[in-house]
């Protein structure tokens, strides 16, 4: 078998990044296996994350300690250990060089935070910074819970009473949403690191279209339901006229169903290409904004 110039490239590099990896004593896995934070990280690495996960903790400002537990999210997550052409869906973690599809190059994993750590901490600083120069004078309230079943009103006056009642009195003017797709990806999977490092509870059963389940007939059955759930289950607290925008790839044609069971109508779609793709490849890949109101 002919051996191609990528893999005669990443047969050089290796025993260069052996080398490294004997003089630093660098330990491309740990010994346990049994969590996210177990498989996806060496050694070294998961080391330096427990290091400033302990530190964060020591902070007593609890402002600041959000703020740098966010910088240590953005940071774990782009120090998986798996090729950068895997980031969005993850095969199996690597431990040695391989070429990279998406730098066109010969990568290698990992050896330290530092650099993600760096480059995230400047851009969190740098994105806060131009959000307090864009916010307006606006009240702004982030829930969680099931979407299909959630009680906003009863959600939102544990919070505050006053704009509970302003939305009681003025309603929901609408929704612009990005819904997860039928079968693409499970979302908790993806953020399992933070599920592992801060201990919050997952409910990957309350998932809707998940990975898991597939993209067949019956997983596609399951996902229009759901959809159609929480739409209905938000449309108790619309205003009259409202506007429900959901930007989706919606190869299935499903959606023209999900409005049907909601009792709405699409009366615009809008196409946009997505080119800032996680995983650079070449596929040619688009989504539809669909423009949703009531019958």
């Amino acid at each position: 078998m002919k051996m191609t110039t990528e893999k005669k490239t990443e047969k050089l590099f290796l025993p260069i990044f052996k080398q490294l990896v004997k003089k630093y004593e660098i330990k491309l896995r740990q010994e346990k296996n049994k969590s996210f934070l177990d498989k996806w990280y060496s050694q070294h690495i998961r080391n330096e994350i427990d290091f400033v996960f302990k530190e964060i903790k020591k902070i007593k400002n609890n402002t600041t300690k959000k703020l740098i537990s966010i910088i240590l999210s953005r940071t774990i997550r782009s120090c998986r250990a798996t090729t950068h052409a895997d980031l969005a869906t993850l095969l199996d973690p690597i431990t040695t060089t391989y070429y990279c599809s998406k730098h066109g190059k010969i990568c290698k994993p990992l050896f330290s935070i530092l650099k993600w750590w760096s480059t995230y901490s400047a851009d969190t600083v740098k994105r806060l910074l131009q959000f307090n120069k864009l916010r307006t004078n606006t009240y702004q309230i982030c829930l969680t819970g099931d979407s299909r079943t959630i009680n906003i009103l009863e959600q939102v006056n544990k919070i505050s009473t006053a704009f509970c009642k302003l939305l009681e009195n003025q309603k929901i003017n609408g929704i612009f949403s990005s819904p997860p797709y039928v079968g693409l990806i499970d979302y908790h999977e993806q953020h399992a690191y933070a599920y592992d490092l801060f201990g919050f509870e997952r409910k990957d059963e309350l998932e809707i279209g998940p990975l898991c389940k597939g993209q067949g007939r019956d997983a596609q059955k399951i996902y229009v339901q759901g959809i159609s759930d929480v739409l209905n289950n938000c449309k108790q607290y619309f205003s009259d006229n409202y506007n429900v925008f959901l930007v989706a790839n919606d190869k299935y044609t499903i959606y023209p169903i999900i409005a049907e069971k909601s009792g709405m109508q699409i009366i615009n779609q809008f196409k946009r290409p997505v080119l800032n793709r996680t995983e650079k490849d070449k596929t040619a890949y688009s989504e539809t904004i669909f423009h949703l109101k009531g019958k």
